[in-house]
C-alpha cells in the first residue's frame, strides 16, 4: 500500500510565555523604623500565543489515486492499516479495501480491531462512485456504532475522530447503499490510558469526551517541573499516592513546580471536551543549583549584580533566606524571575528583624518582579525571605540587586 498521508501532528512546540513586568516599591526607612506604605503597578499579562500546534491532517490522495492503486490488488481481503499514535509525528498508512455484501443491506468492508486501551481512533474514509457512512462498531455488520458514524459524499475524504471507551475488540468499517469497486479508508488510533511519562520526551493522549488522567513521573533533577500541553486541561502535582500538592492550573500558563531528585509523582490532567480527539503533552524537569539559607541566622550573601537561584519544593514549608549589605546609603533595586504554579512570597527585613518590605507575591503569570526602593536605605544589612504563597505553592526563582 502507498502511503497517502505524512505527518498527521505538526512538531510540538514548547510554550514560550511572554509577559510584562510588575515593578512595586518597598519601604524606605530613611533612618526611621516606621514602614512607608509600598505601592504596587499592576502586572498585564499579553495574551499568550498557541505554541503548541493543534492537530494539523495533511490532506491524503484523492479516491481517485486510491481506486487506481488498488487496482491490481496484492491480496483479495482487503485491510485496513492503523497507525498508533505515540508522539503526534507518526505517519498514516492507507489502505484500499474491496467491499462486500452485507445481510443488512449494507455494502462495504469492515475489519476486526483491538484497542490496547481507551483512547480515540481517528478515521478517515471515501469512494469516488458514492456517498459513504463509517465508522468504530461493536458488530462486524456496522449496525452499533460505538460513537455515532462519519459522513462522506462522492468523490469526497472526510475524517471524524471516535471515542474508544475500554480496551477490547471492536470493528472498523465503512459503507454504501450501492455497488462500490473499492472504498479508500485509514486509522489512527491514540492511547487515552494513564501512563509513565520521561522528562523531554512529547506523548499523545487520545481524549474525547471529559478525561482526567494520572502521568506518574520521577524526578531526575532536583529543580522544576513545568508542564505543557496543546490542550488547556487543568493541572495538579500530586504525591506518589496521587493526593494533591498543588491546586489546579491551566496549562495555558504552563504551570511550573518544585521538585526533588528521586521522588515519583502523579501529574494529574483533567481535560474537557477535546474535538480534535487527542493532545499532546509535555514535561520538563531541570536543574536548579541552589546555595540559601534556611533561617535567617544562615542566610547566604548575594553580592550586587550577581544572582542566586533556589527552589520552594512542592509540599515543603521551608523558606530561603539571603542577605546583602550597603556601605552607605544607597537606592536598592531588587529583581526576582522565575516561574511557578501559583504564587511565591518576597520579604525584606533590616537586621533588627524589622520589615522594610511588604511581602510581594510573585504569580504563576508573571515573568518579572522588581522591587524598588523609595530612597535611599540606611548602612547596613538586609536579609531577604522568598517562601511559598500558599500551600500549595511552589516552583523555582532568581534574586539579583543593585
Amino acid at each position: 500500500m502507498k502511503k497517502g498521508m505524512s505527518k498527521l501532528l505538526s512538531a510540538l512546540l514548547i510554550a514560550t510565555l511572554v509577559f510584562t513586568s510588575a515593578g512595586v516599591a518597598f519601604a524606605d526607612t530613611g533612618g526611621s523604623e516606621g514602614l512607608v506604605k509600598a505601592q504596587a503597578s499592576k502586572t498585564s499579562t499579553k495574551e499568550i500565543s498557541k505554541q503548541i500546534s493543534k492537530t494539523e491532517i495533511v490532506e491524503p490522495k484523492t479516491i481517485k489515486s486510491l481506486k487506481k492503486a488498488a487496482a491490481t490488488p496484492k491480496t483479495t481481503v482487503g485491510y485496513i492499516n492503523v497507525t498508533n499514535l505515540v508522539t503526534g509525528e507518526e505517519s498514516i498508512e492507507e489502505a484500499v479495501v474491496p467491499a462486500k455484501q452485507y445481510s443488512n443491506s449494507k455494502y462495504g468492508f469492515s475489519q476486526a480491531y483491538t484497542a490496547p486501551a481507551k483512547g480515540t481512533l481517528q478515521i478517515l474514509g471515501g469512494a469516488e462512485e458514492s456517498s459513504v457512512s463509517y465508522g468504530l462498531f461493536y458488530d462486524p455488520d456496522m449496525t452499533n456504532p460505538v460513537d455515532s458514524t462519519g459522513y462522506a459524499s462522492a468523490k469526497a475524504v472526510t475524517d471524524r475522530t471516535f471515542k474508544v471507551p475500554s480496551a477490547g475488540t471492536y470493528y472498523i468499517g465503512i459503507y454504501a447503499s450501492s455497488n462500490v469497486s473499492a472504498f479508500g479508508i485509514a486509522a489512527v488510533y491514540a492511547n487515552g490510558a494513564d501512563r509513565t511519562i520521561t522528562a523531554g520526551k512529547r506523548i499523545t493522549v487520545g481524549q474525547k469526551d471529559a478525561q482526567t488522567n494520572y502521568f506518574k513521573f520521577k524526578a531526575t533533577q532536583t529543580g522544576y517541573l513545568q508542564v505543557v500541553s496543546s490542550d488547556y486541561g487543568k493541572v495538579t502535582l500530586c504525591k506518589s499516592n496521587k493526593k494533591a500538592l498543588s491546586n489546579a492550573t491551566s496549562t495555558y500558563y504552563a504551570p511550573t513546580y518544585g521538585v526533588k531528585k528521586g521522588t515519583t509523582y502523579y501529574i494529574k490532567l483533567a481535560s474537557d471536551y477535546n474535538y480534535d480527539g487527542y493532545y499532546q503533552f509535555q514535561v520538563t524537569n531541570k536543574k536548579i543549583t541552589e546555595k540559601s539559607g534556611k533561617k535567617k541566622s544562615k542566610a547566604v550573601t548575594i553580592k550586587k549584580k550577581k544572582t542566586k537561584k533556589g527552589t520552594i519544593i512542592a509540599g515543603s514549608s521551608q523558606a530561603d533566606w539571603y542577605k546583602f549589605k550597603l556601605g552607605g546609603k544607597k537606592k536598592v533595586t531588587l529583581t526576582m524571575k522565575g516561574a511557578t504554579n501559583n504564587k511565591l512570597k518576597v520579604v525584606v527585613y533590616n537586621k533588627k528583624g524589622k520589615k522594610v518590605s511588604s511581602a510581594y507575591n510573585y504569580n504563576y503569570y508573571n515573568n518579572k518582579l522588581t522591587l524598588k526602593s523609595y530612597g535611599k536605605l540606611p548602612k547596613g544589612t538586609y536579609y531577604i525571605k522568598v517562601y511559598r504563597g500558599t500551600k500549595t505553592s511552589s516552583g523555582w526563582y532568581s534574586l539579583s540587586w543593585k
